[in-house]
């Protein structure tokens, strides 16, 4: 699950050209740790669907 909150979305989401680059730099940092922990979680999920429906043999 995500870890950014709706009111972190919502600061990346107001940030535009003329932003503070550390504000920048940090929401992208931000972004990408959640990427991670999103594709992570995704392969966690489909290795135990796999192994639940008998597609994955361990």
């Amino acid at each position: 699950m995500s870890d950014l909150t709706p009111e972190r979305l919502s600061e990346i989401r107001s940030l535009g050209p003329t932003s503070d680059p550390i504000a920048c730099w940090a929401a992208i940092q931000d972004l990408l740790r959640d990427r991670d922990d999103l594709v992570r979680a995704s392969a966690e999920t489909a290795e135990e669907l796999a192994t639940w429906t008998g597609s994955l043999a361990l």
